[in-house]
């Protein structure tokens, strides 16, 4: 493309924090992954990914020194032929572990899984989309999938454009390592994983699932918990069409014990306050050379591992809900749908959840450690049970109401 009429915008300084996350913590994406019955045919999917592209130029970026270009090359469709991903250590799984490609400057791809079941797995590089900027990009995909036009996301604003011109209202929550993790501690060793990546589905649905999730992991760990709770953006400018990053934390400070009510009362109250603006000033700490930026990250890595000092207990994203009949595209039926967390070194846990058909799905990834797989997988089996049970509940008085 002509550089002078490219898409292009800055980098911001969130974005530049997830640079060296690519070496700290590979592969360092994002992945959203829908199974389903049926097939996709190669070809047409990678028209539908063309379409798609053309109108979501944040699908083509490529870095040019300080600003995110339209390459104007479409994402790679990879097919890996009889592939069924590894469960429930996904962590082991060559696919998913696998470098994006097929060039180091790539942000953006696709893989069709064709063992059974059938599987679309959307890769993306953090520094380009956040979670719902992947989602916007997904659902485009579909669409053109579908023979409908996708929806164009063509403005290059990102939250260091978008929070001045809506204001932030107060000062920043201070970010100081003092925060323990519901999977405690433990020395990381060479030779052996340095992040896990698990997903469980419950077979139930139910209101304030991120609450209850927050609730049970403030439960399990000592102390007071700090759970970080990206908020989307453009809800502050339901015109926005854009995939870029547009989410900043709301910080939620949970003492063991709070019932899940009363988180959910505190979410309420932190989004009307508007507070998640205030939290882009903290990103100016990555306006140092990557160097340096890499060196802190470093750090707050160890002080987590070793010594259970962490800037957050966990982040805990809710990706919205979907249906099989919005993602169905002819020839191939969704029976679920996903996100997998990119790994970290700044967060001992990342957790996602998704709500399809009345199912809910919880993934996680996970700083790794002495003893911390065991305590990551009873730490699941407690809230899968919990939420199963609860939603169990509140389905009995729903229906006697």
């Amino acid at each position: 493309m002509n550089g002078s009429t490219a898409f292009r915008r800055p980098i911001t300084t969130t974005e530049r924090m997830y640079f060296p996350m690519r070496d700290l913590a590979p592969p360092f994406l994002m992945q959203l992954v829908i199974p389903g019955e049926g097939d996709i045919d190669p070809a047409r999917l990678g028209r539908a990914v063309a379409a798609a592209a053309a109108v979501t130029p944040g699908a083509r970026l490529v870095r040019r020194g300080a600003e995110w270009v339209d390459s104007g090359i479409t994402p790679a469709v990879r097919v890996v032929r009889g592939h069924v991903l590894h469960a429930p250590a996904l962590e082991t799984d060559p696919v998913l572990t696998s470098p994006i490609g097929p060039t180091p400057d790539t942000t953006v791809e696709v893989l069709l899984l064709t063992g059974a079941p059938a599987t679309l797995v959307f890769r993306v590089f953090h520094g380009v989309m956040d979670g719902m900027g992947m989602v916007l990009w997904v659902r485009n995909v579909l669409r053109a999938l579908r023979g409908e036009e996708p929806i164009p996301q063509p403005h290059p604003i990102a939250d260091q454009e978008l929070v001045p011109r809506v204001g932030a209202p107060g000062k920043p929550t201070a970010m100081v390592p003092r925060y323990r993790s519901a999977v405690g501690r433990g020395r990381q060793r060479r030779g052996v994983a340095r992040h896990l990546l698990r997903h469980r589905s419950i077979d139930a649905a139910g209101p304030g699932a991120l609450a209850r999730v927050c609730a049970l992991l403030a439960a399990e760990t000592p102390g007071t918990s700090r759970i970080m709770m990206p908020v989307d953006l453009r809800r502050h400018d339901p015109e926005l069409r854009s995939t870029a990053n547009l989410a900043l934390p709301l910080f939620l400070d949970i003492e063991p014990g709070r019932d899940w009510t009363q988180i959910k009362e505190q979410i309420k109250t932190g989004l009307h306050e508007r507070r998640e603006l205030n939290q882009l000033a903290n990103t100016r700490i990555t306006l140092v050379p990557d160097v340096v930026n890499r060196g802190v990250l470093h750090t707050t890595n160890w002080l987590g591992a070793r010594f259970g000092r962490n800037l957050a207990s966990a982040t805990v994203s809710h990706m919205g809900r979907f249906t099989a009949e919005e993602l169905a595209v002819p020839g191939f039926q969704p029976t679920g749908l996903y996100v997998l967390p990119q790994h970290s070194v700044a967060m001992p846990l990342l957790f996602g959840l998704t709500e399809f058909d009345g199912r809910t799905d919880l993934t996680v990834s996970a700083r790794n450690g002495d003893g911390v797989e065991a305590r990551l997988d009873a730490l699941l089996d407690r809230i899968v049970a919990t939420l199963e049970s609860e939603f169990a509940v509140q389905d009995s008085v729903d229906r006697s109401l």
